[in-house]
């Protein structure tokens, strides 16, 4: 009987072979691309959130100018409920502010209410895009104050329930809304 012995080559592989190589980038560039889309969402969130916390901002700050003129609150000076939403515009006629400026000494609660008014609002178009804002309520109930602003991040083909339908229909426009309780 006749032994046979298979005599092995020993050859070690020398370096990656193409396959191992295009295996690697095609895992890295799925990678790359999933980090890609998650900055584009993270920065569109982004976007949203810095309109949402100035739209607060403002609310609040509209609550400070009622609990400053709290006879114009109990006569209703600020109650402009009824107004379609209209951001100012910056060629739009300034109206004539008897109380113009930060010395408001002499003036009626009116004048302050329509000063107020006009430059919060003035204050959210030039903050926000479309911003414009509301203010609704009795002294009894309590007053809603609405800050409406446009928001290009949104693909929802739904318009904001917390806005007006009378106000606006535009399903890009979003609504933060601040109660104050006089």
């Amino acid at each position: 009987m006749v032994k046979m012995t298979f005599i092995r080559s020993r050859r070690r592989q020398a370096g990656a072979g193409m396959v191992e190589v295009l295996i690697a980038l095609l895992i890295s560039a799925v990678g790359l691309l999933g980090l890609g889309g998650l900055q584009a969402s993270s920065l569109r969130y982004q976007k949203t959130a810095n309109f949402r916390g100035l739209a607060a901002q403002y609310g609040a700050e509209m609550s400070d100018r009622l609990r400053a003129n709290l006879e114009g609150v109990r006569t209703g000076e600020y109650n402009f409920a009824k107004e379609t939403y209209s951001p100012i515009k910056p060629t739009d006629p300034k109206p004539n502010l008897p109380c113009d400026g930060s010395d408001v000494i002499g003036c009626s609660a009116k004048q302050v209410a329509v000063q107020d008014l006009y430059l919060w609002r003035l204050s959210l178009s030039q903050a926000l895009a479309g911003g414009w804002g509301e203010v609704s309520g009795s002294v009894s109930d309590g007053f809603v104050i609405r800050v409406y602003y446009s928001d290009p991040t949104n693909t929802s083909s739904k318009v904001d329930p917390t806005c007006r339908s009378e106000a606006t229909s535009a399903p890009e426009v979003r609504c933060a809304v601040t109660v104050f309780i006089p």
